[in-house]
């Protein structure tokens, strides 16, 4: 993907500091929208963000401290191919707002999922830019992993690319049925009987 200048020279530089955002839009068990958003960074900020399919930043207030703390590597590929990730989360805290309320406080079945990256100037703590979008997708399912005494457990979350909408197949059935349901089109009213017709091309009919 192409960078902005601010970008490339904080790179060349090789003194930044990385830090991943991730955003799930999910719902309340009320159905109301709402917003969890994590990074592996300590505070709690405030961070603008492009987000998918935009050009205008938005504010989003990210909950740090340890609720991210696993970011697969996105591979940025040419193609159609709906991958698939799994983000590390905190499993012990129950706080409202935390990784383990959004997941079963809260409803984020097929929520859209976001994945910025986040480039910080060491010597004063300033964004470079704005932060990337590296990941754009839907949650495909989420699993706590409750480790025996001295193991390491986790909240996994995962999720597939947005490139899985794009192999969607159209359930309606191309009938007479159905398409009087446009207003009562009756396109394809001999489509059932349309088989059954012989059609004589070049000859006359004997």
């Amino acid at each position: 993907m192409p960078y902005d200048v601010e970008t490339i020279t904080a790179l060349a530089s090789g003194s930044i500091v990385v830090r991943d955002i991730l955003t799930v839009k999910g719902k309340t068990l009320g159905g109301s929208a709402a917003e969890f958003v994590y990074w592996n960074g300590e505070d709690n900020i405030a961070v603008n963000v492009v987000p998918l399919g935009e050009t205008t930043p938005v504010s989003r207030n990210m909950v740090g401290g340890g609720t991210l703390l696993d970011v697969p590597q996105i591979v940025d590929a040419i193609g159609l191919e709906a991958r698939s990730v799994a983000f590390g989360l905190d499993h012990i805290s129950d706080a409202a707002g935390g990784p383990m309320d959004m997941v079963y406080g809260n409803n984020v079945r097929v929520a859209r999922v976001e994945m910025h990256r986040a480039l910080f100037d060491p010597a004063t703590w300033n964004l470079v830019a704005a932060p990337h979008l590296m990941f754009a997708g839907r949650v495909d399912g989420a699993s706590v992993n409750d480790a025996a005494a001295g193991g390491e457990g986790g909240l996994s979350l995962e999720a597939v690319a947005s490139a899985i909408d794009l192999t969607r197949t159209n359930p309606a059935m191309e009938s007479d049925e159905q398409q009087r349901r446009r207003d009562g089109d009756r396109f394809r009213r001999h489509g059932d009987t349309a088989g059954q017709v012989d059609t004589w091309w070049g000859q006359s009919k004997s």
